[in-house]
């Protein structure tokens, strides 16, 4: 029996140059002699068994080729990837659990396992307050933070510095655990530039303090908590994550000053704004307490012996599947050998080993690549951790149990995810693919542009390199869900030096830049409008400013809509066909910009920017309405 022989194409030469010849009417009906002995059939033939000699090589070629082909560009197809979810615990008593405590759920009548990543401790206290001292006034925002609908700002939208988050508790604890689900619904998604991690940057100095007691006095005193008591996985708001704060001790109850009520005599923290420089102002959604993440997956601590047959190319099948990847603890005579994603680069000594993560088996060399294991001799897998795919993509609301813990009762409150099948050949090629059209070098403006706008972790809205004095500025504009504000969006000192770190990794040997922040220009607009009979001229008003806000926005506004480009200038033309599109107005006149800091107006009634680092943001508009008498006319 023949082996099979893959079919990438079925065409044949004859049907080839049917086709071609079907299509000689279509794009050259002058020419009818369709014969063989017609010189153009014959370059049909020529060209129809040249491509049946390239569909022949290319039935030649397997997805085991691909695959080398790919390893050869350094590109392996990723394995089996398990999912992770938030899970909130509840406890009658203090309960500490380990990091690779099992838990499990149920959903359709299967268990789905999964195991913590970090170690926790369960208290029994309860969030019962949230506090925002906004500095320009004091709101209780717990109703806020108990409707997963709502959100709310926990220094205020406009981060002033000395703002504080007061959260209070019923009872003390020495160990707080908080998940802070950040609301970012509006939000851009942080930036990402192939398989690098996100940059650490400080845009705030906050300070967590714990209201205790004094010494031999009755007074107590809000004591800073030492940053090696913290651990903050939400870089400072920046992102959702758990904060954990340890070693507190002599936690005193305190009734907040702002509230005569008795319910507000609790055990309270205080994260303080000590220092501000937020590029949008976070937004918390909920804070819940006692939560950690689980991934999917459970270890099979059991050990599995298999016994070698000193033959090459040994394959052996552990007990469950998949496998995931990197946690395959395999001993040989009492030393350890290496997983490895393939052998292709092992010597005849290596004591490596590769898995087929997908049907859970263990593969060994031929003794060229990759040493054999003896005759006879045991081979011990110690322990391995089985799950992964997508069968761990659980919706929320789900109820969990803890192996060895009855009493304690978990539940997800948001979706598990991040779970994915094993990727095949053709998703791999395909990413390679896409990877080639992403520039990894800044040679262009262009390329500068993209690379710093796709800085990992940060929201970055809009971005322009220009050339000055042999050195490249880059001007980076941050992104901000506000419509309105008081202060423009500037990147902080830490944001800039991420970018420039990140922008350093990728230029080329010798090329000089700088990475600065925009100048931002307020423009005023006074115009005169002629409503149409029956429209009401304040509701007008605010439609047009608010229509002109929006057009000169340096996040949102511009003509495409994606932000001010810096430089740019505010053409009047463009405010006119901006304001004469608005329901209710029926022609404009006498349109007026002005701007603020060496923006001027040329003889056309465009305002020009001083530097192309400028970018406009809005400023208060002059709207006055024509009388009925007078005709539409455009001035200039």
């Amino acid at each position: 029996m023949s082996l099979p022989k893959p079919e990438l194409d079925d065409l044949t030469f004859e049907q080839l140059i049917s086709e071609a010849r079907g299509l000689i009417p279509r794009y050259a009906p002058e020419w009818t002699d369709h014969n063989i002995s017609d010189p153009g059939i014959t370059l049909a033939e020529l060209l129809a068994w040249l491509t049946e000699t390239s569909l022949y090589r290319l039935n030649l070629v397997t997805e085991r080729h691909v695959r080398k082909y790919l390893q050869l560009l350094g590109i392996s197809p990723q394995p089996i990837k398990p999912a992770s979810v938030e899970l909130s615990f509840e406890s009658e008593s203090d309960v500490e659990l380990k990091k690779g405590q099992l838990l499990w759920t149920e959903l359709e009548g299967e268990r789905i396992c999964f195991e913590l990543d970090h170690p926790v401790k369960i208290t029994t206290s309860r969030l019962v307050r949230v506090v925002t001292d906004e500095v320009a006034g004091v709101f209780d925002r717990t109703d806020s933070n108990n409707e997963p609908e709502l959100f709310f700002a926990p220094f205020g939208e406009a981060t002033m510095d000395g703002a504080s988050l007061y959260l209070g508790f019923e009872s003390p604890s020495d160990v707080v655990n908080l998940f802070i689900e950040l609301y970012e619904d509006d939000l851009i998604p942080p930036g990402r530039h192939g398989n690098e991690p996100y940059y650490d940057f400080e845009n705030a100095t906050l300070v967590w303090e714990v209201y205790k007691e004094k010494d031999q006095q009755e007074e107590g005193h809000w004591c800073e908590i030492e940053s090696e008591s913290i651990y903050d996985e939400t870089g400072g708001f920046k992102y959702s994550g758990r904060i954990t704060l340890e070693n507190i001790e002599k936690w005193k109850e305190k009734t907040l000053p702002f509230f005569d009520d008795d319910g507000y005599n609790l055990y309270w923290l205080r994260c303080r704004l000590k220092k501000s420089s937020f590029e949008y102002p976070p937004r918390i959604r909920t804070i819940r307490l006692n939560t950690v993440r689980a991934t999917q997956g459970r270890t099979i601590k059991d050990a599995e012996t298999f016994n070698g047959t000193g033959l090459p190319e040994q394959i052996y099948k552990l007990s469950h599947s998949p496998v995931l990847k990197g946690t395959v603890e395999l001993y040989i005579e009492d030393e350890k050998w290496m997983e490895r994603p393939d052998l292709y680069g092992s010597g005849p000594q290596d004591r490596h080993f590769c898995i087929d993560h997908k049907e859970g088996k263990i593969i060994f060399g031929d003794g060229l690549m990759g040493a054999v294991p003896p005759d006879g001799v045991d081979i011990v897998v110690k322990h391995y951790r089985t799950g992964g795919g997508t069968t761990g993509n659980l919706p929320a609301g789900l109820q969990w149990s803890v192996e060895g813990y009855p009493s304690v009762r978990a539940t997800n409150y948001s979706p598990a995810e991040g779970g994915r099948d094993e990727e095949s050949v053709e998703e791999a090629r395909l990413g390679f693919l896409k990877d080639l059209r992403t520039p990894y070098r800044t040679v262009t403006s262009e390329d500068f542009e993209y690379i710093a706008r796709n800085t990992p972790g940060l929201r970055i809205a809009r971005t322009k390199a220009y050339v000055k004095e042999k050195t490249v500025y880059l001007v980076v504009v941050p992104y901000t869900p506000l419509e309105e504000f008081k202060r423009p969006p500037e990147p902080s000192d830490g944001m800039l030096n991420a970018i420039c770190r990140h922008i350093d990794s990728h230029r080329l040997v010798g090329t000089c830049f700088e990475v600065i922040k925009p100048d931002y220009i307020k423009v005023y607009v006074s115009m005169k409008i002629k409503a149409k009979t029956g429209t009401d001229e304040d509701i007008l008003r605010e439609r047009i400013i608010r229509r002109l806000n929006t057009y000169l926005h340096p996040v949102r506004g511009g003509s495409d809509g994606g932000g001010w480009p810096p430089g740019e200038p505010v053409y009047r033309s463009e405010i006119y066909r901006v304001v004469e599109g608005i329901e209710g107005v029926r022609c404009v006149m006498d349109v007026r910009i002005r701007g603020e800091k060496g923006a001027y107006t040329d003889q056309s009634g465009n305002l020009i920017l001083p530097g192309e680092n400028s970018v406009v943001y809005p400023g208060s508009h002059s709207i006055l309405f024509l009388k009925d008498q007078e005709r539409c006319r455009k001035d200039g």
